[in-house]
């Protein structure tokens, strides 16, 4: 009983600590206030471990992040905290929901192409040596099966 109590501590304690992170706009985030997010963002991993974040995280953009300029801040912060450089579980479906949620108009939503950054990053990490542009320079996510694939799933849940 008392474990379940602790985890159900921990969880809150992470929620509440990815909140903070993520519902700041990228776009108006003063450098100093980044320089903070971001040590913030290290204590939360070393505390906490990459995959009891990465849940956070990811429940976060599922529950929180239902327009096209939110995911992209999202993808943006995400990226700027350096989620990237971890593996990610399941990486088809994270990456796809930003997809699902701009309808893949990456010429509108995403100028800074942080969308193909991640994808080119989290999927070889993941074992999918197709996106790997070192292997296949001719990768690109929004004709990735799996990608679409994934899409359409979410399109048939109506999230």
């Amino acid at each position: 009983m008392s474990n379940q109590i602790g985890e159900k501590m921990i969880k809150s304690k992470v929620d509440a600590e990815t909140f903070w992170l993520f519902s700041r706009n990228y776009d108006q985030t003063s450098s100093e206030d980044f320089r903070i997010a971001k040590n913030r963002v290290r204590q939360q991993i070393s505390e906490f471990g990459w995959q009891i974040t990465f849940e956070s995280w990811k429940n976060y953009l599922f529950t929180e992040c239902k327009t096209p300029e939110s995911v992209i801040n999202f993808a943006t912060l995400f990226w700027s905290y350096g989620g990237q450089d971890y593996p990610v579980i399941d990486p088809y479906k994270f990456l796809g929901y930003f997809y699902y949620r701009i309808n893949f108009n990456i010429m509108k939503y995403d100028d800074l192409m942080i969308l193909d950054s991640l994808s080119t990053c989290l999927l070889p990490k993941a074992g999918y040596s197709s996106a790997d542009r070192l292997i296949n320079v001719d990768y690109i996510p929004e004709r990735d099966p799996n990608i679409i694939a994934q899409v359409e799933e979410y399109k048939s849940m109506r999230l």
